[in-house]
């Protein structure tokens, strides 16, 4: 029988029992109050092992609980620190990139400064060979000028006296 309904019975014992006049005590028949609680401490030890059963499976999930929250719990700190070493990660790479590109546009601008300073030199190096040559060139135009008025000179000089 239930350990409810044995409990209900020991209540109508109690309340279909004798009162005392001025006392405030009932009169219960002590063979049905004995049989009661016989009753009662047969059914003790199925109801309290239903009882442990429940507590047991109760503690069950509640540490099953912990583990969850604690393997979830774990996860997501992991998850956390992944995501923050992508995130320094990502932004070590994103300075090493910078300082890449700076490099690279300093270089650049070096190289493009080097190129100039070459241009200004061999243009003027370009300039002085053809200055030189130019001079050169008018020297020999010179001479060969000279040479040809003298030619002229000499034709005509020639033809003067025989008049």
């Amino acid at each position: 029988m239930k350990m409810s309904n044995l409990m209900e019975r020991l209540e109508e014992l109690v309340s279909s029992g004798k009162g005392v006049p001025a006392t405030g005590k009932v009169l219960i028949d002590r063979e049905k109050l004995a049989e009661l609680i016989s009753q009662i401490n047969a059914s003790l030890p199925a109801d309290l092992q239903e009882a442990q059963d429940f507590l047991q499976m109760r503690e069950n999930l509640i540490n099953q609980a912990l583990l969850e929250a604690r393997r979830i719990r774990s996860s997501s700190e992991e998850e956390a620190r992944a995501r923050v070493t992508e995130s320094e990660i990502a932004g070590e790479a994103n300075k090493l990139s910078e300082e890449i590109i700076g490099e690279a546009q300093r270089r650049a601008q070096r190289i493009l400064d080097e190129a100039a300073v070459q241009v200004n030199h061999r243009r003027a190096e370009a300039d002085e060979y053809a200055q030189i040559t130019l001079r050169q060139l008018e020297e020999d135009l010179n001479r060969l000028l000279s040479t040809v008025r003298h030619g002229i000179d000499s034709i005509e000089g020639a033809k003067e006296p025989s008049i």
